[in-house]
């Protein structure tokens, strides 16, 4: 960190040599509960000041001695006091690029297309055929004639049926290897895509579309089926299933479509209990790449005061993830955090921030492992109780992690999805399912409803103030299903995605109405032979923005276009490894370049740079230490009101008492004026020799000057120059 000041003098001797009349400004004291303030400052009309001293005195809190959260705090940082001056005006050398592109940092150019270009998976389907049958045991289940509907029509669908041990027994099935399935299935328009058929044992007796099973199965069976209309269809395994003899089997089959299908009926018989879940279609999730939100209104949020509840379903991008994200925000009037959730930061710590009381916002946050926030969807809830201080954080249903004494209230003006409220720190990933209720919610409503549709049913459905499934599939606009008359636009090139089957998590409806199903055992002479299908998903689009330096020097945005990358596009395996990669052709080309532009703000000075000491076991004594900095170079500019900040880290390791002593009369020296060469900032060992930091400057001096001061201060923390030597110097005119 460097910072220089430089300051034209007027000689003059000085007249009278006793002492005058002091004026004291007293700024902070040991009991502050700040450390930046606006402080009055004689008026230049009280002087002239023959000098200006700072009396900068530190002790250790409560003047004790100890370690940890006891007297001085441990570790030396930086702690640097400041004047800010808006009469004066600081500028800092920046470098911009012209073109910056949504999830590409591959190279300077950048080739796109004005049409979609796709990506390809390639899927191993296994085919298993019998040539001869040696032995084969028969179970069938049910001998209804009822027919039901076993997909409503959708193109994409998830079936669980439950059997029971007493069920499978009865009907004749051993403990052992079930080898296949047969269905009795009619109206059959179209083969079943992407069929997979997955089992399970489970202990449950009856289904609930509340609390689906999602994990823990083994698939035995995966193909495009073509059925045949009216007979029984035959699915035969890959691999067989063993099955204990004593638990509860469960059977999922799901499918996937790029067209709806019609609708399949299936001969069934009524069971004693829930013994049905399906799932269909439409099933979408909006996809986030780095481009792209969502500004949620709220106006039904300005209920929000003392408790809230925001939950939703992710899943984030594994290629991206995790980095530095958000994935939703809430700011207050003044632009506050509010709400807000790091899922994650890209120390893979998950941050649960709410609530502000102007000072600061309250905060949980918790290490998280990859699966919880990559590659799979999960669902995530986040409430706060004001009045009894609790902050918690739950995980597809389950207390996750909590945190006491959270009491600062919450004020919700603005609130925007996938990003932070000024459209920084992007999400990478899938939302779905995005609810916002004006009441922290208990455990169990949150586990009962994070699979259904939202109704009205909902206990808490009064405090709802937010809700969008997501769901629409198509198109920039998203629906709250209760607030149809106001349409939410989405910002920038998110994509939909089409949930597929094997991946439905949501939106089961329960039936005790079960299709006939006949269980096969058998000893076969039989190939299952390796099928290769490919698929293509449209890629999500780049969204690319333009840049330019206009004739004030400053730097502004152009243009903002969406295209699809291109020149080349990947083939994915089954498991997301790339195999090939194929040739796009180009519609054009951009080259990436570097703009150099100033930014500008108000003038902000150091006074005092300080590193803290070492606090474990300091004692200061109870009155403290004092060091005395004398100021007077600062006396143009320390007059008036005046916003004095202490920054860096530092500012409360210790307590602080900063006073400022103004003493009457002609000073040596008329300081005319004082102005930063470069402003105060950190600038590393390396981009200063580059002249990327602290680059020449021409300084014109005041022609009324007979004298000229340079002030700077280097601090060496990290590599420059506190474990490792390095050689700072001024060159003035060569």
């Amino acid at each position: 960190m460097r910072n220089f000041l430089l300051i034209p003098l007027l000689l003059i001797l000085p007249l009278f040599a006793f002492a005058q009349d002091t004026i004291t400004v007293q700024t902070f004291t040991w009991d502050s509960d700040t450390r930046s303030g606006d402080f009055i400052f004689p008026d230049q009309s009280e002087g002239p000041f023959e000098k200006v001293l700072m009396i900068y005195n530190m002790r250790c809190h409560d003047a004790q001695v100890g370690s940890g959260s006891v007297g001085c705090r441990e570790w030396d940082y930086s702690c640097n006091t400041f004047v800010t001056v808006p009469e004066l005006t600081d500028s800092i050398l920046r470098f911009h690029p012209t073109h910056t592109i949504s999830n590409f940092d591959d190279s300077d150019y950048y080739g796109y297309s004005n049409s979609p270009v796709y990506s390809y998976f390639v899927y191993d389907q296994l085919v298993t055929t019998y040539s001869g049958v040696n032995s084969e045991n028969v179970a069938e289940v049910g001998l209804g004639e009822a027919l039901i509907n076993f997909n409503n029509g959708a193109s994409v669908a998830k079936t669980q049926m439950l059997f029971t041990a007493d069920e499978l027994s009865s009907a004749g099935l051993n403990t052992g290897d079930i080898t296949g399935l047969r269905l009795l299935l009619s109206d059959t328009e179209a083969p079943l895509n992407f069929l997979r058929i997955r089992l399970k044992e489970t202990s449950q007796s009856a289904l609930s579309a509340s609390s689906p099973e999602l994990d823990g199965f083994t698939e035995v069976y995966f193909q495009n089926a073509a059925l045949t209309d009216g007979t029984w269809d035959q699915f035969n395994f890959y691999q067989p299933f063993e099955w204990d003899g004593s638990s509860n089997l469960l059977v999922e089959l799901s499918y996937f479509h790029a067209n709806e299908i019609g609708n399949l009926q299936a001969t069934a018989t009524g069971t004693d209990d829930i013994s049905v879940l399906t799932g269909s279609g439409p099933y979408h999730a909006l996809e986030f790449n780095g481009a792209g939100n969502i500004n949620i209104n709220t106006d039904a949020m300005q209920s929000i005061s003392d408790e809230i509840t925001i939950s939703l379903w992710v899943n984030g991008n594994a290629e991206a993830m995790p980095r530095n994200s958000t994935i939703f925000e809430g700011t207050d009037a003044d632009n506050k955090r509010q709400a807000n959730v790091h899922l994650p930061w890209s120390n893979g710590r998950i941050y649960w921030d709410c609530g502000n009381d102007g000072s600061n916002y309250d905060r949980i946050e918790k290490d998280a492992d990859e699966n919880l926030y990559e590659g799979t969807w999960n669902h995530w809830a986040f409430t706060k109780n004001v009045t009894t201080g609790e902050m918690k954080v739950y995980l597809n249903g389950t207390l996750w992690h909590s945190g006491e004494g959270k009491t600062r209230p919450i004020d919700i003006q603005n609130f925007t999805l996938a990003s932070s409220v000024n459209g920084s720190q992007r999400y990478y990933g899938q939302i779905s399912e995005f609810r916002v209720f004006s009441k922290a919610l208990d455990e169990n409503t949150i586990a009962e409803w994070m699979h259904k549709p939202l109704t009205n049913e909902h206990p808490d459905f009064t405090n709802l103030v937010s809700y969008f499934p997501l769901n629409e599939g198509s198109g920039n606009l998203i629906d709250n299903p209760f607030l149809p008359a106001i349409p939410t636009v989405i910002n920038g090139a998110p994509g939909w995605r089409e949930i597929r089957g094997k991946d439905v998590f949501k939106y089961f409806t329960e039936s005790s109405i079960r299709p006939n199903s006949v269980f096969l055992q058998g000893d076969y002479d039989q190939d299952t032979d390796v099928v290769q299908v490919v698929d293509s998903i449209v890629n999500l689009q780049n969204e690319v923005i333009t840049y330019a330096v206009n004739a004030n020097n400053e730097l502004i945005r152009v243009d903002t276009s969406y295209y699809w990358e291109s020149s080349v596009t990947f083939v994915y395996d089954q498991d997301g490894n790339i195999i090939d990669i194929v040739d796009v052709p180009v519609d054009g080309e951009i080259e990436i370049g570097t703009l150099e532009y100033f930014d500008k703000r108000d003038s902000k000075l150091e006074l005092l740079s300080l590193v803290t000491p070492y606090g474990n076991g300091l004692d200061l004594g109870f009155d403290g230490k004092t060091f005395t900095f004398d100021v007077t170079d600062f006396a143009p500019i320390l007059h008036g009101e005046r916003f004095i900040s202490i920054e860096m880290g530092g500012q409360w390791q210790e307590e602080l008492d900063i006073k400022f002593l103004f003493t009457k009369g002609t000073p040596p020296r008329d300081v005319m004026s004082i102005q930063n060469i470069w402003t105060f900032e950190r600038g590393w060992y390396q981009p200063i020799v580059d002249d990327t930091k602290f680059e020449p400057r021409t300084v014109h001096f005041d022609p009324m000057g007979q004298a000229f001061k340079i002030r700077s201060s280097v601090t060496g923390h990290g590599q420059n120059g506190q474990f490792v030597p390095r050689n700072h110097y001024i060159n003035a005119n060569g």
